[in-house]
């Protein structure tokens, strides 16, 4: 009879705690998912595939790591695009890109999140913070670019550090392609506590002008996102083209892409 009693005394206890144990595990796997979300956001730092000899011309100090990084000042009275990667390339394959900007007369700055190509370091949304930092500070410090002459540029995850230091410095103009509300809207219709790169946030109190550009037929980065991003946009100038395309091939797919953007440029 005692060993009953006691076993239905132990049941009743567990019973009672029961939301307490499912609401702590609850928050111990979103912690833990918190946490891995750098990793899932940079899945390719330091991986073999991603790590290249240093393709850049020059180095950037991001805190204490050094990133490679490339720099061209371009024709005179032509920005500067600081340009931010996605996470499934590195410096030395946008280099076609960079150049088709070059072409037209722009400058342009672009460089290696840690851990990526000739980068040191563990990339992550703090770390991705100072290397953009960086990259900013050396056009300002270093080159002696004028804040009004520099615009920056994000692609799929770059849209995180991009709408970053556009929300803090002053810059000509945002361009964001393929970008995200917040990571976690990548694929969730709403944000989450502690998400990683609140863009959609950040663009609420952010007055910089805005292009953007999305693909209908992103399934990586669904279109919500980039609607999202232009519905929270405090810019007095903002310009959204939805394009027939999917995630990694909107570049291409986009009928006149840098003519786009020289049109959204010159009416600044």
């Amino acid at each position: 009879m005692s060993f009953n009693i006691s076993v239905a005394a132990v049941w009743k206890k567990v019973y009672f705690r029961m939301p307490v144990y499912i609401i702590t595990g609850c928050m111990v796997l979103y912690a833990s998912g918190v946490l891995a979300m750098d990793k899932i956001l940079f899945p390719n730092g330091n991986s073999e595939t991603y790590r290249y000899p240093k393709s850049g011309n020059i180095t950037l100090s991001s805190g204490s790591e050094k990133l490679d990084a490339f720099f061209h000042r371009g024709r005179a009275g032509m920005p500067v695009i600081l340009y931010s990667h996605g996470n499934g390339e590195i410096l030395a394959w946008v280099k076609p890109l960079l150049a088709d900007f070059i072409a037209r007369g722009y400058g342009v700055m672009a460089y290696d999140y840690a851990g990526y190509g000739n980068s040191t370091g563990v990339p992550g949304e703090v770390q991705a913070y100072k290397d953009i930092d960086a990259a900013y500070r050396y056009l300002i410090e270093k080159e002696k670019i004028a804040p009004g002459d520099i615009v920056v540029m994000g692609f799929s995850v770059g849209s995180g550090p991009s709408c970053y230091l556009a929300a803090k410095e002053q810059v000509k103009a945002l361009v964001i392609v393929s970008g995200f509300a917040s990571a976690a809207q990548v694929v969730l219709p709403f944000s989450v506590p502690f998400d990683k790169f609140p863009n959609a946030e950040r663009l609420k109190k952010c007055r910089i002008p805005l292009l953007l550009f999305h693909g209908t037929g992103d399934k990586i980065v669904p279109i919500r996102n980039g609607e999202k991003l232009f519905e929270s946009s405090a810019a007095p100038v903002r310009k959204f083209y939805r394009e027939d395309a999917g995630h990694n091939d909107i570049f291409h797919k986009t009928p006149g892409f840098f003519q786009k953007i020289k049109e959204f440029l010159e009416k600044l």
